[in-house]
């Protein structure tokens, strides 16, 4: 029979991980995971079926995958975490179980509006720690890149609102992308601006082929890029350099200059250099940082770093090629919902899977998103949305 709890887990889980930025996602990530257990223990073994869907078997292939290569680079108990880091993926499969039971699931409009929301949220507490406390780079007490990684995901999710509806005020949800890369542009991070730019551009794409003829639709994008333009050219002339000179500083993680970013190129030489010596396996999460600091230790050693400072070198470096692949699988579990006839015609599903997929591809070239526990849980709650809408289409 349709559950109202259900329905219940489903909006608490998405309301929790959306709406709360900087250090109070990390609540709303652990209220969402809480929810996910309850959907697993009251409906998972009646709904198991969920566990067979391409986006599922990706999921727990990934951490299999992780997982299966411990017996071979185990060192200490740290290793044991490896998989540990990519388990709350499992909140996509645990919201997927509900598709059946919930009574009632929301309506891609509000899931766009929960996102616009929590974009604006984060917009409006950065602007105040910039503009009125003078902080350089705000983060509402969370590092400033995952406060702005955060951010710059509701905020381009906000765009499913535009294909959602057939009312003129839809057009609105443009503003979400602005405000995610306002909040990256304000805390002053490469990664997330750059992540941003791709999931807007990506998003406008299919936008616009999907509507161009609609006039309206002309003048919010418009409308759009002026507004994320103005505020560009102020935060330029107030003195932000790396907007400045965003392609060119982007560039130079991946290179040795001299500079500062030169750490963030030791570490990613060391992820080749793993990949190179031990190309299977890896040498496990308790030894990634083994490797750059032996190889770079003027540049490394002190500064405190816990990983490589992207996924691809984290799962390069954990499990080798093994480990790159199962970061390939949770790439790819959006994408897989579109496997089904019925999602691949439902537009909020396919911008969503789109959005989610170059989001974290591009946030995770240069930053760590999975094993970060709401970057994490929030690509995995809103793919666990989509999952549920998909189900529903079959039902």
């Amino acid at each position: 029979m349709p559950s109202s709890l259900a329905s219940a887990l489903l909006v608490i889980a998405i309301a929790a991980t959306i709406l709360p930025p900087g250090y109070p996602a990390y609540i709303g990530a652990y209220i969402a995971l809480l929810a996910a257990i309850l959907a697993l223990l009251g409906y998972g073994w009646r709904e198991r079926t969920a566990f067979l869907h391409p986006t599922s078997l990706a999921i727990l292939g990934a951490i299999v995958l992780v997982a299966g290569v411990l017996p071979f680079v185990y060192r200490s108990p740290q290793d044991l975490l490896a998989p540990v880091l990519i388990l709350p993926m499992l909140t996509t499969i645990a919201l997927g179980v509900l598709a059946r039971p919930a009574r009632w699931i929301p309506s891609p409009t509000v899931f766009a509006l929960i996102c616009l929301v929590g974009s604006f949220i984060a917009l409006v507490g950065g602007g105040y720690e910039y503009f009125v406390l003078g902080l350089y780079r705000p983060g509402l007490g969370n590092n400033p890149i995952h406060y702005a990684t955060l951010a710059a995901m509701s905020g381009s999710l906000a765009m499913i609102g535009v294909v959602s509806s057939t009312a003129n005020w839809r057009y609105l949800f443009l503003l979400g992308p602005v405000f995610g890369l306002g909040c990256a542009v304000i805390a002053d991070s490469r990664g997330p601006m750059l992540g941003a730019l791709a999931m807007s551009a990506v998003g406008m794409l299919a936008l616009t082929v999907w509507l161009w003829r609609d006039k309206l639709f002309r003048v919010a994008v418009l409308v759009s890029i002026g507004i994320a333009l103005c505020i560009t050219v102020y935060l330029v002339g107030s003195g932000n350099a790396r907007v400045v000179g965003i392609m060119q500083s982007g560039l130079d993680i991946f290179r040795f200059t001299g500079g500062s970013d030169d750490i963030r190129a030791a570490l990613y030489a060391s992820a080749i250099e793993i990949l190179r010596t031990s190309p299977i396996v890896g040498v496990g999460l308790g030894q990634i940082m083994v490797t750059a600091e032996t190889m770079f230790p003027d540049l490394v050693v002190g500064t405190g770093l816990e990983n490589l400072h992207a996924d691809w070198a984290n799962f390069a470096a954990m499990a080798g090629t093994l480990g790159l692949l199962a970061w390939l699988l949770l790439l790819a579990a959006p994408l897989l919902l579109l496997v089904d006839r019925q999602a691949r015609h439902d537009r909020p599903i396919v911008l969503g899977a789109i959005l989610l997929t170059t989001g974290q591809f591009t946030l995770g070239v240069s930053n760590a998103a999975f094993g970060i526990l709401p970057q994490t849980v929030i690509y995995a709650v809103a793919l666990g949305y989509f999952l549920v809408r998909a189900g529903r289409l079959s039902l």
